[in-house]
């Protein structure tokens, strides 16, 4: 916890140093497929230098981060995932929902995460989950909130023709929000700020591991999109999409509108 921590702290500095103007340029492409900005490299070299630090003191684990791919650290079984920032294209446009996310698995699995910790780069909240000890919120125990119905709704993946097929399926909801970030989405729906999430385009291991414990934590269902528990092997090759929810009701009406998003819009990343 104090690494991952420590190592959030040094990301949101090192963006806080590069000029806003500078953030967006583009200086080549991640392991993870997409365009790489200023940004994402900093932020991850920032996270990196502290995991080579805690590395040299002892500690072993591989490492999988959406720009630089697999590393190893003498692993152990450990599994460190990283995403520097989820929310580039915010980023690059002076939009606040941008967030570090880093999560430790002690298996090969999603399901085998047992400490994730977003950032908040436009706030600075930090949420944190532990396996089995719940989620807190910069410290403090998360708030309990009353659940009302599917009544404020989130998609991501949100392109016209994707969206357009799912609405059919979203009609019993009062609002619909896309924050663009997939891990500052489902982690709102784990503290009952959204009520339900559909991600009509497939998202990676490295934008949802430590989102998804946070969700668990907080007792929210995460699905497939056959409405099947999400769970991954934790590597640079998963594409899945996903509802998220806090009842089961919810979680199909979710479910129904990412697949016809889905046929829609093919599932591509």
């Amino acid at each position: 916890m104090e690494v991952l921590t420590r190592a959030a702290d040094r990301a949101a500095e090192a963006v806080a140093a590069i000029p806003a103007a500078g953030r967006g340029v583009e200086v080549g492409r991640g392991e993870g497929g997409d365009t790489t900005l200023v940004i994402d490299r900093d932020a991850e070299a920032a996270i990196i230098a502290v995991l080579e630090q805690a590395h040299a003191q002892g500690m072993r684990f591989n490492l999988i981060s959406e720009e630089v791919g697999h590393r190893d650290f003498d692993g152990d079984g450990t599994l460190v995932i990283v995403d520097p920032i989820d929310g580039s294209r915010n980023a690059r446009r002076g939009l606040p929902e941008v967030a570090v996310s880093l999560a430790v698995t002690d298996g090969p699995r999603l399901s085998d995460a047992r400490v994730g910790v977003l950032r908040h780069l436009g706030t600075g909240e930090t949420v944190v989950a532990v396996r089995g000890e719940g989620v807190r919120v910069n410290g403090a125990p998360m708030p309990a909130r009353p659940y009302r119905g599917l009544w404020l709704t989130v998609v991501e993946g949100a392109s016209p023709r994707r969206l357009a097929a799912a609405m059919q399926h979203l009609s019993h909801t009062s609002r619909i929000r896309s924050l663009g970030s997939l891990a500052l989405s489902i982690q709102n729906v784990a503290l009952g700020r959204l009520d339900g999430l559909a991600v009509l385009r497939p998202g990676r291991v490295v934008d949802i591991a430590a989102a998804i414990l946070i969700a668990r934590e907080a007792g929210v269902i995460v699905t497939d999109e056959h409405g099947t528990a999400l769970d991954a092997e934790a590597d640079m090759d998963w594409r899945g999409a996903m509802a998220v929810a806090r009842v089961p009701d919810d979680v199909a009406a979710l479910t129904a509108a990412v697949r016809a998003a889905l046929d829609a819009g093919g599932r591509r990343v």
